[in-house]
């Protein structure tokens, strides 16, 4: 299994406050790679660092293009134009992050506008694929996005992200704000997709269940360090660093009679 993404030493501060410690990671093709810690974390500041979002002060960000690996870090906003077809994200909030006065063909159809690619007729046709493929009606196109459930609008979310045909998708808590059981269908909806195109994603999440049951390898980060990475049943069964065990203690069990005993951060060894 090739390497898609390596991550070296990567750091990020704000205000003289370091938010992204020297942070190492790589990243297997096709595979999940879980981000998890508290808020303050740093895990959405590693993952924008990553994506030249916000630019890192230090450190380097390796990624294997079509081309052949190049470092994110180095690149102009000019030279970065065209791998941003290959890595996309998916937002938190499937409304915030829609246009409401834009149509779903419109807002499906930008990217593509953007790009370059195809004429009207083309990027007609292609919207209604990635529509069938995110399991939305092709009607869905002439419609706003206020007509959708937050499912519906997650979908819409996971279309757009995929209409470049990306390598790489960052899907940045990206189930946290759906019901329960509409998170199950979307994250049915990811691992499909992941399968059927060979995609890589970063998930960065804070329900460690979730994690639990949908990623490969997971990292624990606090306060802007990893704490501990590696494969997520590794991790879960048998964690090592004190943060690790106090995050793992406060997952609610299925039993409603066993009784949530989640350790103390006091005393913890967290630094």
């Amino acid at each position: 299994m090739s390497q898609l993404l390596k991550v070296t030493d990567l750091c990020k501060s704000f205000a003289g406050q370091g938010v992204v410690k020297s942070v190492s990671f790589d990243v297997n093709e096709s595979t999940t790679l879980g981000i998890v810690g508290e808020s303050g974390s740093g895990k959405t500041s590693l993952v924008r660092s990553i994506l030249r979002a916000i630019d890192p002060d230090s450190g380097s960000v390796r990624y294997n293009s079509r081309e052949g690996w190049q470092n994110l870090n180095e690149l102009s906003a000019k030279a970065l134009l065209p791998l941003r077809r290959e890595i996309q994200m998916i937002f938190q909030d499937p409304f915030a992050s829609l246009n409401p006065r834009m149509t779903v063909q419109a807002i499906l159809e930008e990217p593509l506008i953007i790009h370059g690619l195809g004429d009207k007729s083309w990027r007609k046709q292609r919207v209604a694929e990635i529509l069938e493929k995110v399991q939305l009606d092709a009607s869905s196109a002439s419609r706003f996005p206020h007509a959708f459930s937050g499912g519906q609008r997650q979908r819409v979310g996971i279309a757009r992200a995929l209409i470049l045909e990306p390598r790489l998708v960052v899907c940045d808590e990206s189930v946290s704000a759906l019901d329960v059981s509409v998170q199950a269908q979307i994250l049915d909806l990811l691992a499909s997709l992941q399968s059927e195109l060979g995609l890589t994603y970063l998930f960065v999440a804070h329900d460690l269940r979730v994690v639990r049951e949908f990623c490969d390898d997971v990292l624990v980060m606090y306060a802007g360090s990893i704490v501990e990475q590696g494969p997520v049943a590794e991790i879960f069964e048998n964690p090592q660093h004190d943060y690790t065990r106090l995050l793992l203690s406060a997952i609610p069990s299925p039993d409603p009679d066993e009784k949530l005993e989640p350790l103390d951060r006091e005393g913890l060894l967290l630094e």
